[in-house]
């Protein structure tokens, strides 16, 4: 038999030469010819040949980047913040609580700061292209989800009233308002005009429909709101729209597609520091949060900061403050560092990213059990629920005034130890 050889596979071994004899240096001078005129059987000529063959797969598996760790741990921080003040019973403090329409509070800066680095987040995922259908299926199960969500908050599942609003159906909105923006681009300079074009185009808008209403200002009974959102929604408006307004509408939307844009306009920027360029990462996030603060000042000439409305001045004031968290956390721990503190930090930073790794189910669901705790065992409102009753068990024994502390405390264990778990067997939850 002659059996074809196959053009791909190993050549023939060379015959071995004679045992050791006075015509051995002949056999190898005969034998060392042949074995340097294959040079494709070295390992670095093999290498170069796949390089020239396949440049671009070559490039990316040699410098693939690792993961931005600032991201997750500033959504660690900002969950600790979420997390704490959502487990704050009532009677709640006035900075707990939302501002009925103008002005603002400290509970009205947290989920801005979420929407800010679910920007950033926006532009790591979005930073090459993403299939189509996968960002058609993220929108449509948050917006599933949202309306589910409130129905179980609010313990309301009359269909005919159901409130189809919410901040996970905002978050659906911002999904497909940031895939359409990368359609534009996907570069820092691109999102940071399209930040600061929306901002200016939604104020003057703002501004001139003000001028309409009695006082020049936005109120309750006269804002685009009232007249878009209740056209759209009608009593499935937030608090049916018996308030005049929907901060979750899509007015809202809008405006926080402004905090959104300043964030991912972070993201594009921290993806284009890295590696060598990674020491002046955190300089430039500062520089940006610089220009987002002071043009959202200036945009208060035009139309007031407050979050009723999410107007463009009150989102680029918090997305401010969202990229200087992200900025530090960059600095901290993305940053070039000395060798001590480069092998140490990865440690330190770990419980925070556990919990930024699953930020989505953190602060929702953490939303979601004090509002549902908060309203089971009240036997018609004769009884304390069943979070007062645990709030009570866990006082620790603190003075009035402090003795809420102890359920707060559980909570934040609770969400932080699961969040733990969760990243050990590698579970995130993503839409």
């Amino acid at each position: 038999m002659n059996p074809k050889i196959d053009s791909h596979s190993s050549p023939q071994p060379l015959p071995c030469p004679e045992p050791y004899s006075l015509a051995q240096p002949q056999a190898e001078a005969q034998l060392q010819p042949q074995l340097e005129t294959r040079p494709e059987s070295r390992p670095e000529a093999q290498t170069a040949a796949s390089q020239q063959a396949n440049p671009e797969n070559y490039v990316r598996k040699k410098t693939k980047p690792g993961r931005i760790t600032g991201l997750d741990a500033a959504r660690g921080v900002m969950l600790i913040t979420s997390v704490t003040s959502a487990s704050v019973l009532a009677p709640r403090p006035e900075w707990l609580v939302h501002a009925s329409w103008m002005g603002l509070t400290l509970y009205d800066l947290i989920f801005p700061l979420f929407v800010t680095l679910s920007g950033v987040g926006m532009a790591f995922a979005y930073r090459n292209r993403v299939s189509r259908w996968v960002s058609l299926r993220r929108i449509t199960v948050l917006l599933v989800v949202g309306v589910i969500y409130g129905a179980v908050a609010t313990g309301d599942y009359t269909l005919s009233t159901l409130r189809l609003t919410g901040t996970l159906q905002l978050y659906a909105g911002l999904v497909a308002l940031l895939v359409l923006g990368h359609l534009l681009g996907r570069t820092w300079p691109i999102w940071a005009g399209i930040t600061l074009v929306t901002a200016t185009v939604e104020a003057v808008w703002l501004h001139f429909y003000a001028s309409g209403c009695i006082g020049g200002e936005l109120t309750p009974t006269c804002n685009p709101s009232r007249v878009i959102d209740g056209a759209i929604l009608g009593v499935h408006m937030y608090a049916q729209g018996s308030l005049g307004h929907d901060p979750e509408g899509v007015i809202a939307i809008l405006g926080a597609f402004v905090t959104a844009a300043a964030g991912t306009t972070a993201g594009h920027m921290a993806l284009a520091s890295r590696g060598t360029l990674a020491h002046l990462g955190a300089l430039r996030l500062g520089a940006w949060a610089g220009v987002v603060a002071l043009y959202g000042w200036g945009l208060t000439l035009l139309v007031p900061a407050f979050k009723r409305l999410w107007t463009p001045s009150f989102g680029l004031a918090t997305a401010a403050l969202g990229i200087i968290l992200f900025a530090v956390c960059f600095w901290i721990f993305d940053a070039p560092a000395g060798q001590a503190w480069s092998t140490k930090r990865p440690r330190f930073a770990e419980p925070l990213v556990a919990l930024g790794r699953n930020s989505l189910l953190v602060y929702f669901g953490s939303h979601l059990l004090v509002d549902v705790l908060d309203r089971l065992g009240t036997n018609g409102g004769t009884e304390p629920s069943l979070a007062a009753r645990l709030a009570g068990a866990v006082s620790l024994g603190l003075p009035a005034g402090w003795d809420a502390w102890g359920f707060v405390l559980l909570n934040l264990a609770f969400w932080w130890i699961l969040s733990i778990i969760l990243r050990h067997f590698k579970i995130y939850i993503h839409a």
